[in-house]
């Protein structure tokens, strides 16, 4: 007879880093994509630095509009889950 698996036994809780993964998936995705555009956009020939970073922003910012919005619902559903969740009372 195999083993249980360890995690089926535990009770699933709610730890301090479950409302954050969204946020921080997303930020890093948005991070993943600018590095990616910039260094494209270098290897093209894009020399000058100020061009650069703002052709990269605008190229990076429509692309994370189009590719991120998977997670971007989900950033803001759990803002909106977060808000709407009633505050304990206190005597």
């Amino acid at each position: 007879m195999p083993a249980p698996d360890a995690k089926s036994d535990r009770p699933h809780r709610a730890s301090n880093l479950d409302p954050v993964h969204p946020v921080l998936v997303y930020t890093a995705s948005r991070i993943g994509l600018f590095v990616v555009t910039l260094g494209v956009l270098r290897l093209l020939g894009l020399q000058n630095p100020l061009v650069l970073i703002i052709v990269t922003f605008l190229i990076s910012g429509i692309a994370s509009y189009v590719l991120l919005s998977k997670q971007r619902d989900a950033v803001s559903t759990r803002i909106s889950d977060k808000i709407d969740r009633p505050k304990p009372q206190s005597d």
